[in-house]
């Protein structure tokens, strides 16, 4: 298996690692936000698209602690949340529905495409000593791990990811749930990292599990296409 992630790296693979990583990172994250902005602004509210949410520019989306959060665990972390006014939408479970659904509907696209990409690389491609081609592989490999990691952690059902804003556009938003996730989101959200970075016995962590799981389970879907 050609993917390292943080383990194993060594000499020039380092500084190429670093730039695959930023860019599936940055890839992922913005074009979140830009589906999130999109769809807003198709359901009627034009208050992302007023604040600059569908540039491309970096600025526009990373928060600072979310992306400390994806630097240090490789996978998860968070943007700016993306202003709306769901009372500009045309329709309001509607429209908060495909607000909510837009993200992680891209990282999902995202990650299935670039598993084929990556597939294709490591079946056709390696072994192989150009550590560019190495580079590729690894960048093709964050954008699925990154991708499906925030496609994951989105549709958690916590206030105020994107799982909590679903649950609002089929629920009473006055629930008692709805009131306790508002009430102790600023618990709930850190627990949940915690638990995801924390060694498990044997050193491996739930994230190490998951970043293996993900890419051999597309690879093996794959490999039953071709």
């Amino acid at each position: 298996m050609v993917h390292i992630f943080y383990g194993g790296l060594k000499g020039a693979q380092i500084p190429v690692y670093l730039v695959a990583f930023v860019l599936a990172a940055l890839i992922a994250i913005i074009l979140h936000e830009i589906a999130h902005a999109w769809a807003a602004y198709k359901s009627g509210d034009p208050s992302a698209k007023i604040a600059g949410r569908l540039s491309l520019n970096p600025a526009k989306h990373l928060d600072p602690m979310g992306t400390l959060c994806i630097v240090v665990t490789g996978m998860f972390g968070w943007a700016k949340p993306v202003p709306v006014n769901p009372f500009n939408y045309r329709n309001f479970r509607k429209g908060n529905f495909f607000v909510s659904i837009a993200g992680v509907t891209v990282n999902l696209i995202l990650a299935f495409l670039f598993s084929l990409f990556y597939f294709l690389v490591i079946e056709y491609a390696f072994p192989t000593s150009s550590i560019w081609l190495w580079g590729l592989a690894q960048f093709f490999a964050l954008m699925v791990v990154i991708n499906i990691a925030l496609f994951i952690f989105n549709l958690l059902p916590v206030y105020p990811l994107d799982g909590y804003n679903l649950l609002v556009s089929f629920t009473k938003p006055t629930n008692r749930y709805m009131n306790f996730m508002r009430r102790n989101s600023s618990y709930m959200l850190p627990v949940i990292l915690i638990i995801l970075i924390v060694p498990l016995i044997g050193g491996q962590s739930l994230l190490g599990f998951a970043r293996n799981g993900i890419i051999d389970g597309f690879i093996w879907f794959w490999g039953l296409m071709f």
